[in-house]
């Protein structure tokens, strides 16, 4: 199984991506399709052409996008057009802007948006956005813990006592800093597989069992 971090928006490294993956292996994303790069949208009807082999997992932004349509008073809703954020973006690869209806997101993409899972377990391995709370098993782990936990996440995930764990969420140039942005954050009971794409780094995907990287270096920063 192939497991892959961040795209925000970043379509034509995704084809690429998608090419040197072979057409019968499993594939794992690991959310935040949209946002800030360019082609959201056509992010969004490429990985659904993979369902027949795929899973996939709710990013932040995807909340973000949810709620800005759904709860518009929520914190997440109220967040989503903030200029650090890029929801203006999304919006426009679809030809809308910010008063347009939920409606006018393609149906196919709303149930695609909607049925966006928090977590994946398999009996090797377990796979979220953002993180885990290392003091609590995945059953009894929150929303916002999955989907927007951070430092705290990778400052304790060696206490973590279950399965090895995927995550995207944060780029790992926080991490590994600029000049050696391309490299997952090697945890010692995880790796983040978010290689900054969209900031003019890398998309990434890891073979969960070989831990073989396939990375498409980014055409241009899309972020300034």
């Amino acid at each position: 199984m192939w497991i892959i971090g961040d795209i925000h928006g970043c379509l034509e490294e995704l084809e690429e991506l998608l090419h040197r993956i072979p057409a019968q292996d499993p594939l794992l994303f690991l959310g935040d399709y949209i946002d800030r790069g360019p082609s959201a949208s056509g992010v969004i009807a490429r990985v659904m052409r993979e369902k027949h082999r795929s899973h996939y997992l709710l990013g932040n932004h995807e909340s973000m996008m949810l709620n800005y349509f759904q709860d518009p008073a929520s914190d997440e809703g109220r967040s989503w057009l903030h200029p650090l954020n890029g929801g203006q973006d999304t919006l426009k690869s679809y030809g809308l802007s910010s008063g347009s209806t939920y409606q006018s997101i393609p149906v196919s993409h709303r149930q695609f948006l909607e049925t966006l899972e928090l977590s994946f377990e398999n009996q090797d391995f377990i796979a979220v956005h953002a993180g885990l709370d290392p003091t609590r098993d995945l059953a009894h782990q929150d929303r916002q813990t999955l989907l927007w936990i951070r430092e705290e996440w990778i400052r304790a995930e060696s206490h973590w006592t279950g399965k090895r764990v995927y995550y995207g969420h944060t780029p790992t140039r926080y991490v590994n800093g600029l000049m050696n942005q391309k490299d997952p954050i090697r945890g010692k009971r995880s790796i983040g597989l978010d290689t900054g794409c969209v900031f003019g780094g890398f998309l990434t995907a890891m073979n969960a069992y070989t831990d073989e990287l396939i990375q498409i270096s980014a055409k241009r920063n899309y972020w300034h």
